[in-house]
């Protein structure tokens, strides 16, 4: 089951809830555990992948692209 990362709009929590692709896709949200507050944001982070492959430093940036967004 897939995990999401939210941030609370109301207090500045951060938290991650567990739902299955189908409960995020028909829109089932958790309010905040620290203040109860439903407006709440999903959180998007960038990863850095290392790789085995050969150039400068052996890794790359996932998602991070020079569109500045994911694709």
């Amino acid at each position: 089951m897939p995990s999401y990362d939210y941030r609370c709009r109301d207090c500045s929590q951060a938290f991650t809830i567990r739902l299955s692709m189908a409960a995020y896709s028909e829109g089932v949200r958790r309010p905040c555990p620290a203040c109860g507050s439903a407006n709440v944001e999903r959180t998007f982070y960038a990863l850095h992948v290392v790789t085995g492959a050969r150039g400068v430093g052996g890794s790359s940036a996932a998602g991070c692209g020079s569109s500045g967004g994911f694709t």
